[in-house]
């Protein structure tokens, strides 16, 4: 597996999305896919990106990991907007999902973005475009130090999804605090 770094999505995070405090790294496939496994796969040479990327070393205990399918596009799927009417956008004191929804990691980081539901919905589109062609897992947050922040009061979240159309593994990590 090889990042592939050209991609428009690391543009868009870069110029339309900065406040986004999620961890994403898209992946191009070298070999043949099998399904939990290369997921796995991908995961740790994700971490080893973004230990570079970030400067710091992550443990990793991959006997640890363990995953469960689950649907994309129950993963994609953005907040109804009556989310943000029981909510005033200045109340932080709310206490995050369990287990972390991907939208929320994206749309509420401890110190918040000005993006809303429409922001994640187009985000996604370019992110996975081939929404038919999916698999997605979602993996627990016991096997690295990468999850420690997280742990510490907002949430944590790993998600790997495979398109099959372009061969393109995403790994999206969070992990913050205030």
């Amino acid at each position: 597996m090889k990042e592939v770094s050209k991609h428009e999505i690391y543009r868009l995070l870069e110029e339309r999305y900065e406040r986004v405090s999620i961890d994403y790294v898209l992946l191009l496939l070298e070999e043949p896919y099998d399904g939990e496994a290369t997921h796995k796969k991908a995961i740790i040479k994700a971490f080893d990106i973004l230990a570079e990327r970030f400067g710091v070393e992550y443990t990793l205990e991959p006997e640890k990991m363990h995953a469960e399918r689950c649907e994309a596009e129950e993963l994609l799927m953005p907040p109804e907007d009556v989310y943000y009417e029981t909510r005033r956008q200045t109340d932080r004191s709310y206490t995050a999902p369990k287990p972390l929804p991907y939208w929320y990691a994206f749309l509420e980081p401890p110190h918040g973005t000005p993006y809303r539901s429409e922001d994640f919905t187009e985000f996604q589109k370019v992110l996975l475009p081939n929404r038919e062609a999916l698999e997605a897992y979602r993996w627990n947050d016991d096997f690295s130090d990468y999850f420690d922040a997280g742990k510490e009061w907002w949430g944590t979240g790993l998600w790997t999804i495979y398109d099959k159309i372009e061969g393109l593994m995403i790994v999206i990590g969070a992990s913050l605090t205030d």
